[in-house]
């Protein structure tokens, strides 16, 4: 009997230390982001871009890790006239060493990098550069045995449910831009959670001020807090960033430094049967959203 006691309370903790995992995984969660650089050399207007994951900038993790991954859904270049062009993506599977040794295993990074060449006849404007990841959903319950389960899938396409402890969706996504001739104000590509520029991002220097918009599926959210800025080249080691209120969809911050900087917000909602998440209702009962944005300084 004593064995079995504990053997329940060693069950339990697992569940509780399972949970504990997954909510700080999805309160502290990898971002994902679109690095784009611009050089000029040769007299040519080139592109540098990939995919950016985990924490830090510019490249931080690949985006199939073993330490957590991410699938892209959706990488795209729109051009002035919001004609959609896909770029290469990634393929998604769990990452295996090319080599190994007693020092260092050593792993493939494909984080989508491709050159974008403009010629002499490219239209003029602004081209937006997106990223959606793949919808994940995360399914905690109690199966009709009594047992705690969780499962990668919506709540609708588990058949053993008896009572849910959590239903999460979570997706991300990601912008930046890259400008030939005159900058215009973008227009908003339709992502669940999107940041949209006020200010021209292609001439920034240190000091500056951003303004910027946020949109919740084409609205501005109703309970989000604050957005965070960053960049390597501030704050030191210490990861330091800037936070701003976000008041009316609206936010606003004055970049500290030459060098690449990102924006992050994410936003957590209830779905309910007619809100603006009613196409989730029955799969998942709360939908976690992320989005960056990325651009250089002068």
């Amino acid at each position: 009997m004593r064995t079995f006691y504990n053997r329940k309370i060693v069950i339990k903790n697992l569940i509780i230390l399972l949970t504990l995992i997954l909510s700080a995984s999805l309160a502290n969660a990898h971002s994902i982001w679109i690095n784009a650089f611009e050089p000029h050399g040769h007299g040519a207007h080139n592109a540098m871009v990939c995919l950016g994951w985990g924490h830090a900038l510019p490249m931080d993790d690949i985006l199939n890790s073993t330490n957590g991954r991410i699938a892209v859904e959706q990488f795209e270049l729109l051009d002035p006239s919001l004609k959609k062009i896909e770029l290469l993506k990634p393929e998604f599977k769990i990452a295996e060493p090319e080599l190994s040794n007693e020092n260092f295993d050593l792993f493939a990074a494909d984080l989508a990098t491709q050159k974008i060449a403009f010629k002499e006849s490219s239209a003029p404007g602004v081209y937006q550069l997106g990223a959606v990841s793949r919808a994940t959903f995360y399914t905690q319950y109690i199966d009709k045995k009594g047992k705690t389960r969780l499962k990668l899938k919506p709540k609708d396409e588990i058949k053993d449910i008896q009572k849910v402890l959590m239903a999460v969706k979570y997706q991300a996504f990601a912008k930046s831009y890259l400008t030939v001739g005159t900058w215009s104000a973008p227009k908003p590509l339709g992502h669940g959670l999107e940041i949209i520029p006020r200010t021209d991002l292609s001439s920034l220097h240190a000091g500056d001020l951003v303004e910027v918009d946020i949109l919740f599926h084409g609205k501005p959210p109703k309970g989000m807090q604050h957005i965070t800025a960053s960049s390597s080249s501030f704050g030191q080691s210490d990861g330091f960033s800037l936070f701003s209120k976000v008041k009316n969809g609206k936010a606003q911050f004055r970049v500290q430094s030459a060098g690449q900087w990102m924006i992050s917000v994410s936003n957590k909602d209830e779905v309910t049967q007619d809100g603006p998440l009613k196409d989730l209702y029955g799969k998942a009962n709360v939908a976690s959203q992320a989005a960056t944005l990325t651009f250089n300084v002068q």
